[in-house]
């Protein structure tokens, strides 16, 4: 690499020491002379050619060391390793040098605080800047005290003249470091580095923590280094994509993007993507993030400095952290690993441990997100760093025990939601005196890590604990509509019971998956695992599973608008099911039937199944269905013209939803209504109902339905088209299919995209009219070619016949 500009370098020498360095040198130091040493301006280290992303952080501390804004004579910038703290002061002492706020006398003293060896110690601190101030070792005072006190003296007698001063204090390892260099009054500054926050009794600092890098300046590091070192390098340019990758595997740390800049510029013929798939092996990511030659540098040597001065008690809990699976842990989540005795003495763990942790986000091991949060999250590689150390320690540190804890801890708090929230019977020992918005707030905080937990079991190999996980997380992800969790979370289980051997648990699982996929309106996916689950059932004879997948053949056919298809396998599910007593079951299937009849055009038969419906999911307490599957009914009853009893069922089925907490699900019914009143030619209606959906909608958060969204503002976008609005039409199709676009939604994708052309051509912009209405009736096309064979499928009766399973074609949202 080439230029002055800086970067973040960790340097391996043969004692592990590791330094922070510049590219285009070392930082000037000086050994102890006997001597003072040349202006001490001289000695800081070439400002950064370009500081990337820190334009925030420059701004404050250039505000800190500014004597008219009263700033601050003592300023600690912490960090985790590597993520750029040293070139941050750097740049802030030379923008306060052009001001000329300290003249020449800026002084850079490198501390070496994480060196195993050659650290400087507070009075060899003092003792240096004294020889920076021109201090010649024979007029040092001979003791450590004396020193202090000229030290002193000498920066009170500058004050005195109108001189300011400006120290920055590198790499400090402790506040014994830097407590004596503390300035003895405003005027002077004290600009300390460290990868500790720290704080003391006696040592008042303002504390600046850096973060890791914004996704763009992260990219945009590593593309100068690439250019810097070939300026024709066509990498930048052709894999964008892939640099980008690269920066989020590197957590945007600027020292991990520095090597990955160096591995890339070390090999032209590399290409971006290659390295982003290297990267993207977890277990090998450290091992990869590491450059060998004269001055090696890597991520890992720079993490052990830190991790080596843990405590032994810190250091476990930093190894144990990582049995919680997700972007963070909550301090009871954490108790309930770390404690090895009795159970009911968990919350006292749990208090116990605030000291802890509190000391490794000081040590910058650790961020507590928000703070005061009781949530704990490290940076995704030193997370990776931590495994490796938990693995090397895992009998010491009772892991495999931990991880038992963990997963039963999970596996009883997901028990726990589906009961309150009405998706599993309630027992007095986990759901009582518990409400739905306290538990609906709880497991957004905690649902990652439960749906980690069940990936987290799978590799572990606890499949028991991986398929109860599955089993209580589904229903729940399901019905509030976390619709790519529950995909993560069906798979797993997949993978579970396969492992189990059990077929049954397979059957059920493949079942589980299909109906997540369905969901999505995946298809073809869909149908490939019905089919093996079909097969399955005919071979062990599960008549509940066989029904299953007959129920869920019903959903994929009306997906596809084949109505009929669904009409008669959802018949021979439903003798399964009345066959078996499975009410609940039942009432599910008979909702299904009655929303096919009601597509058909059979009002007079789809009413008395739906009425059924509803009844049988009430007496079973299944209120989520009963609500939801209300805006069937609903809609039957409007088109039977009995409007009024149609709008008290909707009013009915919100106000349990509201009373539930399902935004998602009232969304739908809006959604519903709003259908409704658009075929009734009541456009401006439907578009009000369309609007109160979407709200609804984006209040559930961005992590649910984006489909649900591109498929609700497709209906704005026809409403808009209808009342001859083409701008507002334009706009609507254009958000739809973006968010549609990569959902596996290629229908209502495709019909977003009919509907951008027809706006495009109502505005006169036919060329680009035309291209997209050629990609939507592609895409559509694509979206309806058969894919699946036909296979045997049961009529409950000793003779089989051949059903079609399902295969993709035309379907809106509903």
């Amino acid at each position: 690499m080439t230029g002055n500009r800086w970067q973040q370098r960790a340097r391996a020498e043969g004692d592990a020491r590791i330094t922070q360095i510049a590219v285009a040198g070392d930082y000037v130091t000086h050994a102890p002379g006997a001597g003072p040493l040349p202006p001490a301006s001289l000695g800081l280290p070439a400002e950064p050619a370009a500081l990337v992303g820190r334009d925030g952080a420059v701004k404050e501390l250039t505000h800190l060391l500014d004597q008219a804004g009263g700033g601050a004579p003592v300023t600690v910038v912490a960090g985790l390793p590597g993520v750029g703290k040293s070139a941050l002061a750097v740049a802030t002492a030379h923008r306060a040098v052009e001001r000329g706020w300290f003249g020449e006398r800026v002084y850079f003293l490198p501390l070496h605080g994480y060196a195993p060896n050659g650290a400087l110690s507070g009075p060899q601190a003092v003792r240096e800047m004294l020889r920076y101030l021109g201090i010649r070792d024979a007029d040092l005072p001979p003791s450590p005290d004396g020193q202090l006190a000229l030290y002193r003296a000498r920066l009170a007698a500058l004050a005195g003249t109108g001189q300011r001063v400006l120290i920055v204090a590198d790499d400090a390892g402790s506040v014994s470091q830097v407590q004596g260099l503390v300035p003895p009054d405003g005027t002077h500054r004290l600009l300390v580095t460290s990868r500790h926050r720290l704080v003391a009794p006696g040592f008042a600092a303002r504390v600046v923590v850096l973060d890791e890098l914004a996704a763009e300046p992260a990219a945009e590091l590593l593309t100068d280094a690439l250019l810097r070192t070939w300026p024709e390098d066509p990498r930048p340019a052709r894999e964008l994509g892939a640099l980008a990758r690269i920066a989020e595997l590197c957590g945007r740390l600027p020292l991990a993007l520095t090597v990955a800049g160096a591995l890339l510029a070390g090999d032209p013929g590399l290409a971006a993507g290659e390295l982003a798939r290297e990267l993207a092996r977890a277990r090998t990511r450290l091992e990869t993030l590491h450059v060998e030659g004269d001055v090696p540098a890597g991520v890992r040597a720079a993490f052990d400095l830190s991790y080596e001065r843990l405590p032994a008690d810190q250091a476990r809990i930093f190894r144990l952290l990582t049995v919680v699976p997700g972007p963070d842990c909550s301090t009871v989540c954490l108790a309930a690993v770390v404690h090895e005795g009795d159970p009911d003495e968990v919350e006292n763990t749990a208090a116990a441990l605030r000291r802890p942790l509190a000391a490794l986000v000081r040590a910058s091991l650790l961020t507590e997100q928000p703070v005061g949060s009781g949530r704990w999250r490290m940076h995704d590689l030193m997370r990776l760093y931590a495994v490796e150390r938990g693995a090397e320690r895992a009998e010491a540190d009772g892991r495999d025990d931990a991880i038992d804890r963990f997963l039963a801890t999970a596996v009883l708090a997901a028990e726990a939601v589906a009961q309150v929230l009405g998706l599993a019977p309630r027992t007095a020992e986990l759901a009582s005196g518990i409400s739905v918005g306290p538990t609906l707030d709880w497991f957004e905080d905690e649902r990652a890590m439960l749906v980690n937990a069940v990936g987290a079991a799978v590799d572990s190999g606890r499949a028991v604990a991986a398929l109860r996980l599955s089993d209580h997380l589904g229903p729940v992800l399901q019905v509030y509509r976390y619709e790519q969790d529950m995909l993560v979370v069906a798979r797993g289980g997949l993978k579970a019971a396969r492992r189990s051997g059990h077929r049954g648990a397979v059957t059920m699982a493949l079942c589980n998956l299909s109906g997540a996929l369905l969901s999505l309106q995946h298809l073809e996916e869909a149908s490939g695992h019905l089919a093996e689950a079909l097969a399955l059932s005919e071979e062990t004879g599960d008549r509940r599973a066989q029904g299953m997948v007959r129920r869920l053949l019903g959903d994929a056919y009306r997906y596809m608008n084949r109505f009929e298809d669904a009409r008669a396998v959802l018949e021979e599910a439903l003798t399964i099911f009345r066959e078996l007593g499975l009410r609940n079951e039942e009432g599910m299937t008979l909702a299904g039937l009655g929303e096919t009849l009601r597509v058909l055009g059979r009002p007079d038969e789809s009413l008395p199944v739906l009425r059924e419906a509803l009844g049988l999911l009430r007496e079973t307490g299944d209120r989520h269905r009963e609500a939801a599957f209300s805006e069937s009914l609903a809609s039957a009853l409007w088109r039977a013209g009995h409007r009024e009893e149609s709008m008290a069922v909707r009013k009915r089925a919100r106000a349990v939803l509201a009373e539930l907490g399902n935004g998602m699900a009232a969304a739908d019914s809006l959604l519903g209504f709003g259908d409704s009143l658009f075929a009734a030619e009541l456009t401006e209606e439907a578009l009000a109902q369309y609007q109160e959906a979407l709200v609804l909608y984006e209040e559930s958060g961005q992590s649910r339905g984006p489909r649900h969204r591109g498929v609700v503002l497709g209906r704005l976008g026809l409403c808009h088209q209808t009342a001859g609005r083409p701008e507002e039409a334009l706009a609507a199709f254009q958000q739809a299919s973006d968010l549609l676009a990569g959902t596996g939604d290629r229908i209502n994708e495709a019909l977003a995209l009919m509907g951008l052309g027809v706006a495009l051509e109502a505005l006169g912009r036919e060329d680009e009219a035309s291209d997209i209405l050629g990609r939507a009736e592609e895409m559509y096309v694509l979206a309806q070619e058969p894919g699946i064979a036909a296979a045997p499928l049961a009529a409950g009766a000793p003779s089989r016949r051949p059903v079609d399973l399902p295969l993709p074609g035309p379907v809106t949202d509903r």
